[in-house]
């Protein structure tokens, strides 16, 4: 690490890679028609037994054998890896090209970080930064509250709902939302009962690019956002329900606030209390469930693997809540000066192979639910927003610890090349820091996460046995010294730590900080694995039939932010 703060290899890690560099260019011309392969990059071969080996990564079409690994490693004299390519990478390369896409995908064709920072002079450069046109306040309105509160935390996918049922079913005036995804027929029903009586007002801000209903999985029921949820509550309530589409930087919107995603999931009920999350308004997120009720159903198999773990606080607290509505009501007010509209994109439907038995460890323990923790006093939180004030916090907080730092979120993704936002080099440089200096650092992805994002933390000297992979993990939590907590909806990458519209909280309370780490040593210990995804999903085109020992679903059943 420089002291410039730019994230460098070191001489041994470039030196090692150096047979791989000499013989990429001539595997690439070698492959370059062969029919399946997607990308060859660097990257690393990870044996079940010692470090990890500099190896040339051949990424090719899920279900297919277009090389031969042996004879790959035999004629160039390095090491090989042969790996299902990721939905980025196939979507890139084969269908989206230069077309604007949905947030977690790449909008240009795929560029290996890894060999920017082998080949880049050492520096590490990110995908090219796009910041919105938004302005945050010259005088920010974010301050830290340390006063008397009563508040609620809990977990998806075990309490997530109920607890949002019960936030949604105290409305007396009026509801303030700003929200990514609203598409769960069980929210949507508590919505309209809590909104609709007469008096009652609703103003939402919506992320611009409704998805596209899943037919299969956790999302199977889910409405179409702008025919079963916003046209039904503008039927109702006339004027009393206020709504616009959040606006995003683009080709055809230039102007547009953010840079590629309203993320954020806050509601306001009455001005008086806060519902703040890690998850959309999707099944997927808040599952209908109610398992600490007696006589409540079996939760369905695989609970905690197919329905995402999530983080939410309800808090009662004027102060908390009369900062966040003022945030979304300047949202409403700057997006509908900007007449944004919804800009639906159909992502194709993926093939994914069908599901294998749970595996023998998935037995080895009894599923441990965790009911929510209750608290009613003095505590001390910082409101967090972006644009606005979270990179700077987040960086504090990561340099403040002196014993751990737990991490937990969708992903550490770094893409292609051009300038990057100095706010995540640091942070990701901040994080990396804390492991040399011998603290207890551990970080949870989703399984789902780019193999290559891995590689490129072991290349920055991660040590491989701090990273593992949690499947339906969606909550983006920093747990530091056991008695410091963040989480929201934050994503780590170049726009989502820093041009985005998200919202977070750090909670300085030691009672919050053992509850989740409970819940974090648990995913950490039952539910992670030391490997992402083996098999990946592969993008299904148009009219194509379902290969044998595949089903079709929809993207969203797959992936989400």
């Amino acid at each position: 690490m420089s002291e410039a703060g730019i994230l460098k290899l070191s001489d041994e890690v470039s030196k090692d890679f150096g047979p791989i560099l000499q013989s990429l260019g001539r595997v690439r011309q070698a492959l370059n028609k062969v029919a399946d392969v997607v990308m060859v990059r660097p990257g690393y071969h990870l044996p079940d037994q010692g470090g990890p080996v500099p190896a040339i990564v051949v990424a090719v079409i899920p279900g297919t054998i277009p090389v031969s690994i042996f004879k790959l490693t035999e004629e160039y004299k390095v090491p090989f890896r042969v790996t299902d390519a990721t939905v980025e990478e196939q979507l890139a390369v084969t269908i989206l090209k230069d077309r604007p896409i949905a947030y977690n995908l790449a909008t240009a064709p795929v560029e290996s970080a890894l060999e920017t920072l082998l080949t880049g002079r050492g520096v590490i450069a990110f995908v090219a930064p796009k910041k919105g046109a938004y302005q945050p306040l010259k005088l920010p309105n974010l301050p830290l509250v340390n006063k008397r509160m009563k508040l609620t935390i809990c977990v998806s996918p075990e309490a997530g709902w109920r607890e949002l049922e019960v936030f949604l079913a105290g409305t007396k005036k009026r509801l303030t939302v700003a929200m990514y995804q609203f598409t769960a027929p069980h929210i949507f029903k508590a919505i309209k009962r809590a909104v609709t009586p007469a008096g009652r007002t609703f103003e939402l801000v919506l992320h611009p690019v409704p998805e596209k209903p899943p037919r299969s999985g956790v999302k199977a029921h889910d409405l179409n956002e702008k025919t079963g949820v916003l046209r039904p509550l503008s039927k109702v309530m006339k004027r009393r329900f206020t709504m616009s589409w959040a606006t995003l930087k683009s080709k055809t919107h230039p102007n547009g606030l953010w840079a590629s995603a309203y993320h954020i999931k806050v509601a306001v009920r009455d001005g008086a209390s806060v519902w703040l999350s890690s998850g959309n308004w999707q099944s997927s997120n808040q599952p209908e469930v109610y398992p600490f009720n007696k006589g409540s159903r079996r939760l369905p198999a695989g609970f905690q693997r197919k329905y995402n773990r999530d983080y939410h606080a309800i808090i009662d607290n004027e102060e908390l809540a009369s900062v966040y509505e003022m945030y979304i009501k300047r949202d409403y007010e700057l997006t509908k000066a900007q007449t944004g509209k919804a800009q639906p994109f159909a992502l194709p439907d993926l093939f994914v192979r069908l599901e294998e038995r749970e595996t023998a460890l998935a037995f080895l323990h009894p599923m441990k639910l965790f009911p929510p923790l209750r608290l009613e006093r003095r505590i001390k939180v910082q409101p967090l927003l972006s644009p606005d004030n979270y990179a700077e916090y987040a960086l504090k907080l990561i340099e403040s610890a002196k014993k751990s730092v737990w991490f937990q979120n969708q992903y550490i993704n770094f893409r292609g090349t051009g300038e990057d936002f100095a706010a995540f080099r640091l942070l990701v440089e901040a994080l990396k820091r804390q492991t040399t200096k011998g603290l207890d650092v551990r970080i949870i992805c989703r399984d789902m996460m780019k193999e290559e994002s891995m590689d490129v933390l072991i290349a920055l000297g991660f040590p491989r046995e701090v990273i593992r992979f949690q499947p339906a993990c969606h909550n983006k939590c920093i747990i530091v010294d056991g008695h410091t907590v963040m989480f929201g909806s934050h994503n780590w990458s170049n726009e989502g730590v820093f041009a985005n519209r998200d919202a977070s909280l750090i909670f300085f309370d030691k009672k919050i900080a053992e509850y989740l780490s409970a819940v974090y040593n648990y995913d950490w210990e039952y539910l992670a694995t030391a490997m992402p995804v083996a098999a990946r999903p592969r993008i299904a085109k148009p009219r194509e039939k379902t290969p044998l020992g595949y089903r079709r679903v929809a993207y969203s059943e797959v992936f989400e932010d």
